[in-house]
């Protein structure tokens, strides 16, 4: 009955009995990976490609399948069939003739079947007002650069002064390229996020379809070099955020060859480069590592980077505004730097590594046995810092390492021919690192904190989902049927039945970072936006997984599952109103929901149809009551939002309501104020030292660039490195 937690509803089948045993299409009796389609059929299914075990379109699919399978037992009525609501819903979804299994193409909700329209005439030199054309730069920086470092901001905003300052100076293709993805990519935040100075609608596309036709379109067979690298990334990051996946990875593919092609995936100790552009090269390859992941985790396809061939070091957790610093030189320059896999054992080189020597002693003062080691020495070190994005950004990259091996280890050709004891064994050990990268994590990043955090919200924003996504993928395989487990042994069924728990569990976390009042522009500003979709969409996809298999792994805690699956579609109806993918995604999870609802007790009747709940609300709405929430401070030193507490409580109580919505302290000021030009380039009152130009020609010149040349700036070294115009 409506309102009914599915722990308290009766199968509604008429035998008494539960239905034939049906295997989930994760679980101990796997199969090795295989497809039964045929993706070239058409330009729909080569519009979405194959999608493997790892992506939530999979997820989807084996949703579908359990669905489709579970109400055929049921009988068929209107409120089943979703007759009533005017909502489509994936009753049946289309299976090839002879097949069982639903095709890929029917669970996909993103965009990729869309063209992407190349917008002509376009004169690719033009480029909006300065006014404009600042604030693109800064939503971009404010929204994206601390989780994808691909450019040096050092160099890059003395560039765009240059640029402006100077309009005879005549860049390169390529830079021109960078800066209108700079450009596509602020614009589209500044629709989603609805800015009072967003312009036309389709301005992301204009700007993407210069950067297209400078940099994109005729360099199949060209070498790559440092700045297509970039172009590329960006490229990638702007198809993702505009949910073109397919092309999205594609492009991050080529990108990724073009850095090994290059040797940016192994740690550079030779002398004709410097420690700084070193740095921001290391940052480039992090920068495509971590997103090149992403989306092969969103694809379920295989990576092309194999990490044991990779010995890149980790970013240093200082900004670049810190790179004169003695202590960060030393860093810079320590040729014994640790990469992701190596954090835990390499101790830092700065002036504090006297302080901690005695932590690295086989024996302490007093004559006893030390039982630190050198890599708790690292870890202590960092935690100690003061957060910058940097740190952050080492902490994303160490976090996504981990997430890479659990993508390879249980759901590539690896897990496909071991044995299910031997994932048990994975699935522990990958559960106790990513509990140990937690522990490690220094205070101001602690997302399950309720203390006041001097770090940006949108960063502890992004580590919480990208850790809950983790715990989730790690999680996946247990989520099956209890009964396809409990014919393996007691073990393997106690076993599965403790981690499904913890993977519906992790899901009901990842909602409870977000408010319980529904708004897509505040989620926006404080999450990785251009990813946020997938995460909503993992923790959806299993939380009605577990209704449809009547909340069999928690089931005390049914309401809890049923209301945090309703908390998650809000969201995504929220979003439906900016984006096109979301509204997608919304409708496929509305129609399960709809399916399932009268059979497991969830009450809908009230529930939203996309718009109702986005409609008039503002970003602010939900800070209207001052005894509620905390007061909104202008700061010129923070960089975003300020997270003051997420509730992340396990479920404790049956019936118990999710936590409470996570009070954001908004910040009005400039977010990138330390940011500014005069900062970046130490004081410099001119450019002509940075940017030597012939006045007559208006070309740049340098030592190895003659006059009458356009060149393409440099984005990967630091301003103050002598080869800067090597490259």
């Amino acid at each position: 009955m409506p309102g009914t937690s599915i722990g308290e509803q009766k199968p509604p089948w008429n035998s008494g009995s539960d239905p034939p045993s049906r295997q989930s299409s994760v679980g101990p009796k796997e199969v090795i990976d295989h497809t039964k389609e045929d993706f070239n059929r058409d330009e729909t299914a080569r519009a979405t490609g194959y999608m493997g075990r790892s992506s939530v379109i999979a997820w989807l699919q084996a949703l579908s399948k359990e669905v489709n399978q579970e109400c055929e037992s049921w009988p068929r009525n209107s409120s089943d069939m979703g007759e009533d609501n005017g909502v489509p819903s994936p009753s049946l979804t289309p299976r090839p003739d002879g097949q069982s299994d639903p095709l890929v193409a029917s669970s996909n909700f993103y965009l990729d079947d869309l063209d992407l329209p190349a917008i002509e005439p376009l004169d690719a030199s033009d480029v909006p007002s300065r006014d404009t054309a600042t604030k693109l730069l800064n939503a971009y920086l404010h929204s994206v650069h601390p989780s994808f470092p691909i450019i040096g901001i050092s160099t890059f905003l003395s560039q765009f002064q240059v640029f402006f300052n100077q309009p005879p100076v005549k860049p390169g293709k390529k830079w021109l390229a960078i800066l209108n993805l700079i450009f596509a990519i602020g614009a589209k935040y500044a629709h989603i996020t609805n800015a009072e100075w967003k312009c036309a609608e389709d301005d992301d596309l204009i700007y993407f379809s210069k950067a297209r036709s400078l940099s994109l379109e005729d360099e199949l067979l060209h070498h790559p070099d440092l700045q297509q690298l970039q172009v590329e990334g960006l490229a990638s990051l702007y198809l993702l955020a505009s949910g073109h996946i397919n092309r999205a990875w594609k492009l991050s593919g080529s990108a990724m060859r073009g850095a090994f092609a290059l040797g940016l995936h192994l740690r550079n100790v030779g002398i004709c480069t410097s420690d700084t552009s070193k740095e921001i090269r290391y940052r480039v390859w992090w920068s495509l590592y971590t997103l090149d992941h992403l989306l092969s985790a969103m694809t379920g396809r295989p990576s092309c980077i194999v990490d044991n061939s990779c010995t890149t070091p980790l970013p240093v957790p200082f900004d670049e505004c810190d790179f004169q610093k003695e202590e960060v030189v030393r860093m810079i320059g320590d040729t014994t730097r640790g990469n992701s896999s190596q954090l835990d054992r390499i101790p830092p080189v700065c002036p504090t590594a006297s302080d901690l020597s005695t932590t690295l002693d086989p024996e302490t003062t007093d004559g006893t046995a030390n039982t630190k080691t050198p890599g708790s020495s690292m870890v202590e070190y960092l935690k100690n810092l003061s957060p910058c994005m940097s740190l952050y950004f080492l902490q994303l990259s160490t976090l996504t390492s981990i997430n890479k091996r659990m993508t390879a280890k249980l759901y590539g050709p690896e897990a496909m021919h071991s044995p299910w004891p031997s994932k048990e064994f994975t699935i522990q050990s990958l559960m106790l690192e990513i509990d140990s990268w937690f522990m490690n994590l220094p205070s101001a990043y602690d997302f399950t904190s309720t203390q006041t955090s001097q770090c940006p919200a949108s960063q502890r924003m992004c580590l919480a989902l990208l850790f809950y996504s983790t715990k989730i993928g790690i999680t996946r395989p247990c989520l099956c049927r209890l009964d396809s487990t409990r014919s393996q042994g007691e073990k393997t069924f106690d076993f599965c039945t403790k981690t499904a728990a913890e993977c519906v569990e992790s899901a009901c976390h990842m909602l409870t970072l977000l408010p319980e009042s529904p708004d897509a522009t505040l989620l926006y500003k404080v999450s990785p936006w251009w990813c946020i979709l997938h995460y909503l969409m993992q923790a959806a996809t299993v939380l009605l997984l577990e209704l449809t298999f009547r909340a069999q792994h928690v089931p005390d805690k049914a309401s809890i599952v049923s209301k945090a699956a309703k908390k998650a579609l809000e969201w995504l109806s929220a979003m439906s109103t900016f984006d096109v993918a979301s509204e997608r995604a919304w409708r496929l999870c509305d129609g399960f929901l709809r399916r399932l609802a009268p059979h497991v007790g969830v009450d809908i009747e009230d529930f939203p149809t996309t718009g109702d709940i986005a409609g008039d609300a503002t970003p602010d709405a939900q800070f209207d009551d001052p005894e509620d929430t905390a007061a909104v401070r202008t700061s010129a030193d923070n960089l975003a939002t300020q997270l003051d507490a997420i509730a992340c409580s396990p479920m404790n109580e049956s019936n118990s309501p999710l936590p409470g919505p996570i009070q954001f302290e908004l910040d009005s000021s400039d977010p990138f104020d330390f940011l500014k030009t005069d900062k970046s380039v130490s004081g410099r009152n001119t450019f002509d030292d940075l940017f030597p130009y012939d006045a007559d020609t208006g070309q740049i010149t340098g030592s190895f660039f003659p006059p009458g040349n356009n060149i393409d700036f440099d984005l990967g070294c630091f301003w103050g490195d002598p080869i800067f115009w090597k490259e």
